[in-house]
């Protein structure tokens, strides 16, 4: 998903696997000023259209990230 969106502007958090799922979005948020961080349970539907300035952060039932967030 990310190759889709500018490269010039960090746009994938592999550091954030394992943490908090909020404090995940906000760190997203702080370091890309064009992307809004959306929290959402693993197996939440979503739309399939490509967004660059969204990034899924995936949770697990604890709240935890489950897989690297990505712009898109």
């Amino acid at each position: 998903m990310s190759s889709l969106c500018p490269s010039e502007i960090k746009n994938a958090w592999p550091e954030l696997v394992g943490i908090d799922g909020n404090c995940a979005a906000a760190i997203i948020e702080r370091e890309n000023k064009y992307v809004k961080a959306i929290v959402l349970k693993d197996g939440t539907p979503t739309t399939k259209d490509i967004q660059c300035w969204r990034v899924w952060v995936w949770v697990d039932e604890n709240n935890v990230v489950i897989r690297t967030p990505e712009a898109g």
